[in-house]
């Protein structure tokens, strides 16, 4: 295993330009090393590549954003609607304060609420959850008389399934992002080594060239960022 003082980002962009300045001289270059064929080129930038979008933990990062825009959204949409749900019932059993408590009570409002306003995925799960078991054909059949939307509370429904499965999507990506970290380190250290053997072969194949030596000695362009692709 290599030690590197640089962090894994300062280290893979080294490799990624030492990668494209050999693919740059790879006519030059396939004289060094029988191995370095097109087909071994190519894994080496494929290697780079994904070390980038997928180890490093940009192409994770993108799904887990993604993930949790879209639990962000739902869950407004379901705080809505129980804000909704919570101002019917108020409204309904406005004149019988005790049949309001107890209804409040049951569905988990004032358990939960102040919980859930300070949007708590799982607080919010289970007050949705306790609504969908709890809320009978009676207090139903209150909710929705008289009033012209009738399927607000399915959509309560709806919103705690969507819910469920977008908090359990963000939880399989950040779990997944774990075990990328893990593994990159093993990743990394593989690419590295090659890329220290393509450094090492073509800075001794171009020792009467100090332009080209710059472009592919590791410590020279760690130090300087020196991007090259003569």
């Amino acid at each position: 295993m290599i030690t590197y003082q640089a962090n894994d980002l300062e280290m893979l962009l080294t490799c990624k330009t030492i990668a494209n300045n050999f693919a740059a001289n790879i006519q030059e270059l396939r004289t060094v090393n029988k191995k370095w064929t097109d087909e071994f080129l190519a894994s080496v930038l494929n290697r780079v590549d994904r070390a980038f979008n997928y180890y490093l933990g940009l192409e994770a990062n993108r799904e887990i954003e993604q993930a949790r825009n879209k639990l962000n959204n739902i869950q407004a949409q379901a705080l809505r609607a129980v804000a909704f749900l919570k101002t019917r019932i108020e409204v309904v059993y406005v004149l019988d304060v005790k049949r309001k408590k107890q209804v409040l009570d049951k569905l988990g409002f004032q358990a939960y609420l102040q919980a859930i306003q300070e949007k708590d995925t799982d607080v919010q799960l289970e007050l949705l959850s306790k609504i969908q078991i709890n809320l009978t054909e009676d207090i139903r059949q209150d909710l929705i008389k008289d009033q012209g939307d009738q399927n607000f509370i399915d959509r309560i429904f709806l919103f705690a399934n969507k819910l469920n499965k977008a908090n359990h999507s963000q939880n399989s990506l950040m779990a997944t992002k774990k075990a990328i970290a893990e593994d990159a380190k093993d990743i990394f250290n593989n690419l590295l080594l090659d890329i220290l053997d393509i450094s090492q072969q073509a800075t001794e194949f171009y020792q009467n060239n100090p332009d080209k030596v710059k472009m592919f000695d590791y410590s020279f362009i760690a130090q300087n960022k020196f991007v090259s692709s003569m």
